[in-house]
């Protein structure tokens, strides 16, 4: 079935993304925008936070000082766990939590940020489930000059995009959880990144 958002412009988005894809295996799945934010912003003494593992979690740990990346998925888990001994990596710290999507808030998953330490991350990166209360957990979390990065997030908040599956300006549309979100953030920066799939978005703490 083709869905209404298959028009000539996201059919050629699609293609330039596979194919960019396929020719940068090593680098993260999300789109080049976010990928050269994320080179400009890390530094090598930063500390982040991962929510959501993959090619990403070498590639941060070869540009700040600590990763923790965490991952829900077991089978995934064991093949990055392989990959980061497989290539000596010692700088991250990945732990296998369970989530509950009937009770975000009571998963391992969850609870692995909100005992961090407040304003101890320099960034927390948000690609994996229970986006909503990890992003609004994750504000306490972060240092100011920090940031926290929000993949898919035309899905989520409300911004002027072609990425398919966006969300509305309609407060019915977006939950409880990222309304606040967005209100607790008003006065922060925020740099929307989109390669025309999808939309990825850095808030930087002031």
């Amino acid at each position: 079935m083709i869905q209404k958002h298959w028009n000539f412009n996201y059919i050629v988005n699609r293609i330039k993304n596979f194919y960019f894809e396929k020719t940068n295996p090593n680098l993260p799945w999300i789109n080049p925008q976010a990928i050269y934010l994320f080179n400009e912003l890390l530094r090598k003494e930063d500390v982040g936070v991962e929510f959501g593992s993959g090619s990403s979690t070498v590639w941060f740990s070869n540009r700040v000082k600590h990763l923790i990346s965490i991952e829900d998925n077991k089978d995934w888990f064991d093949k990055i766990s392989k990959q980061l001994r497989n290539e000596g990596i010692k700088n991250v710290t990945y732990v296998f939590k369970e989530s509950d999507e009937k009770n975000p808030i009571k998963s391992d998953y969850y609870q692995y940020l909100k005992f961090l330490d407040d304003e101890s991350i320099d960034f927390i990166i948000i690609d994996g489930k229970h986006r909503d209360v990890l992003a609004l957990e994750a504000i306490s979390k972060v240092k100011k000059g920090g940031f926290i990065y929000i993949d898919d997030s035309q899905r989520y908040i409300p911004h002027k995009t072609n990425s398919p599956h966006s969300i509305h300006n309609s407060k019915d549309e977006i939950n409880l959880n990222w309304q606040q979100f967005i209100k607790k953030t008003n006065n922060w920066r925020k740099i929307w990144t989109t390669n025309g799939v999808s939309d990825a978005t850095f808030f930087i703490k002031l």
